[in-house]
């Protein structure tokens, strides 16, 4: 590795245009209890049309707490409803994404109606522990493999760099940037591509790398602390969790210039020191961040010497919890995002590179857009995809709730 060509790359990689952005606005709803209420859903309608107006991005996430049996009508029924007010407002009804998670409903019958009565605009499915097992939904997401605007969400998990602080379901997607996350979440979102930090040969250039994490990072704690967010909800976990995504890409694209094959062991141990040498300056960045204008409020929630009884036990407890925070704390709750479709080189969708998929578990979170075009892979190829990231996903799911019982 070599640092002497640091300032030319930096300056390639980041150029004059900084590529942070404040993420779009992720909302929920209950559709039974939306359309028994005219009042709850003229607001809801309200709430959208005022923000696409705006042109900000919007995701709706529908879900069905109860009674599924009529999902796929009330789903048409709650979409009538919705074109009509964004038609009478005069806004883009494509630019407004969907959410839906699993069966409910079948995708294929949501694309439909997502389609033909809201226009052919982005209908995320995020699978669930169902779905993963039911043929019927894995024969209706291939067959709409060829759908750019069909997404499929498998990580529904958030997690932190920081170990004193709890994982989170992401029961939503954040619309452009297609981040699976908790609704109503506020996120400054970034890219940075390991390609551009290597020559032809495969060398990279480490510490151009580390400046090019510096300069993003400061430009996005810029960009959170002058954000406008749009919402109650989002202004306020934009206080409590200072949340970060920033975005590494061309990961198999720097493998396959250095040469290295995705089966073997080697290249994943490569990307995986790689991997947590990034995570490391990122954490730095916020530690330091952390020494100068205070720790995150959400640490200070997770006290647990806050719900014991005045005595030695709580005092105890709190000289414990203030020496991991004088260790651990650091200003964002989330920082590194991956996406399994960067995992492939740019333009493949070779199924080799599947080996990589272990990566992912160095992310706080993931995104899932930009995907190749698999129209190769047959039923069973996909299956296998989606199947084996859903087990990593698991796996690591587990091992967090053990350390956070630890």
């Amino acid at each position: 590795m070599t640092g002497n060509r640091g300032t030319a790359i930096l300056r390639r990689a980041v150029g004059n245009d900084d590529g942070v952005s404040t993420c779009g606005i992720a909302l929920i709803t209950d559709v039974s209890r939306s359309l028994a209420s005219e009042p709850l859903f003229a607001r809801l309608a309200g709430q959208i049309v005022d923000a696409l107006g705006r042109r900000l991005a919007v995701s709706l996430q529908l879900f069905w707490p109860q009674d599924k049996q009529h999902a796929t009508a009330e789903f048409e029924s709650f979409c009538r409803g919705l074109a009509h007010a964004l038609d009478l407002a005069g806004v883009n009804k494509a630019a407004l994404e969907i959410t839906l998670t699993g069966q409910t409903p079948q995708p294929a019958a949501a694309w439909q109606i997502r389609r033909d009565v809201l226009a052919a605009g982005p209908l995320n499915i995020i699978c669930d522990e169902p779905s993963m097992s039911a043929r019927e939904f894995w024969l209706q997401l291939w067959d709409l493999r060829a759908e750019s605007n069909v997404r499929a969400a498998f990580w529904p998990l958030v997690t932190s760099p920081c170990p004193l602080l709890t994982a989170e379901h992401a029961d939503n997607i954040l619309p452009g940037l297609g981040l699976q996350a908790p609704s109503e979440t506020a996120w400054i979102t970034a890219t940075l591509s390991l390609n551009d930090y290597a020559d032809s040969g495969g060398e990279l250039d480490d510490a151009a790398l580390a400046l090019a994490l510096d300069d993003v990072f400061a430009k996005a704690e810029s960009a959170h602390a002058n954000a406008e967010w749009p919402t109650a909800v989002m202004q306020h976990d934009a206080w409590m969790n200072r949340r970060l995504a920033i975005r590494v890409e061309g990961l198999a694209d720097y493998a396959k210039r250095c040469g290295l094959a995705p089966e073997r062991h080697e290249t994943l141990q490569r990307l995986r020191q790689i991997l947590l040498q990034i995570r490391q300056v990122l954490q730095q960045c916020s530690q330091q961040q952390a020494k100068a204008h205070g720790i995150l409020p959400a640490i200070d929630l997770h006290n647990p010497a806050g719900k014991l009884p005045a005595g030695p036990q709580r005092d105890r407890w709190k000289s414990r919890w203030l020496s991991a925070v004088e260790q651990a704390a650091v200003r964002h709750r989330n920082m590194l995002v991956l996406s399994p479709w960067a995992l492939f080189p740019r333009g493949s969708a070779d199924l080799r590179w599947m080996d990589l998929l272990p990566l992912l578990g160095l992310a706080d979170a993931c995104v899932f857009r930009d995907r190749p075009d698999i129209s190769g892979w047959t039923i069973n190829e996909f299956k296998h995809f989606h199947r084996r990231t859903w087990a990593l996903m698991r796996r690591i799911e587990a091992d967090t709730l053990i350390a956070e019982r630890l």
